[in-house]
């Protein structure tokens, strides 16, 4: 089956995969069946009506989430107050092409200079945590008494030391009941 580049256009946008421009086609349906049936004199309903497509994610692509931005337009214009009227998500990230542009930085460093502190001081108590953690993990290590990191080690060499004594207890006797023997059978 051949791709055409009708295939990947709905509603003047270019759809990267031909299901994201299915899932568009869908949302002008949906679109196209809220017109027909929402009455935006009553603003309550259409604040219900946004509300439940805002929760239940009804809309993902820019066909349903400018649908949204009228929803809200509606709503404003009918007397909702602004609070009441959640706002649009946006469920892509975009800053993976603009992470790297110092404009954009910059833009972020004036509105929020209050993180530019906080972010030193987190990456600080993150480097003394790492050094925590790996300082215990040491004394873990080296410690004579059974823990977690060298239990498994503590008990063989604990039953070593049992096998090594038995045996030479065992030897002992051995030797003493040879000694025995002997000194008995020299005596008949």
């Amino acid at each position: 089956m051949e791709k055409r580049e009708d295939d990947f256009v709905v509603g003047g946008y270019r759809f990267a995969t031909i299901a994201d421009a299915e899932t568009a086609r869908m949302e002008v349906k949906k679109v196209e069946n809220l017109e027909e049936r929402l009455d935006y004199r009553k603003p309550q309903n259409v604040l219900l009506v946004y509300n439940r497509a805002v929760e239940n994610q009804v809309f993902l692509t820019p066909i349903g989430l400018s649908y949204l931005q009228k929803m809200q337009k509606e709503m404003t214009k009918w007397g909702v107050p602004a609070d009441k009227i959640q706002p649009v998500p946006l469920r892509g990230t975009f800053s993976n092409k603009t992470a790297n542009s110092r404009s954009i930085k910059m833009s972020v460093a004036k509105r929020h200079p209050e993180y530019q502190g906080r972010f030193v001081t987190s990456v600080l108590i993150n480097v003394v945590l790492v050094f925590l953690v790996a300082a215990m993990l040491a004394i873990a290590w080296n410690s004579e008494t059974p823990n977690i990191v060298n239990y498994r080690q503590a008990v063989v060499n604990e039953y070593s030391e049992w096998e090594q004594e038995l045996t030479r207890r065992e030897n002992a006797l051995r030797e003493a009941q040879r000694k025995l023997e002997n000194g008995q059978l020299k005596e008949q």
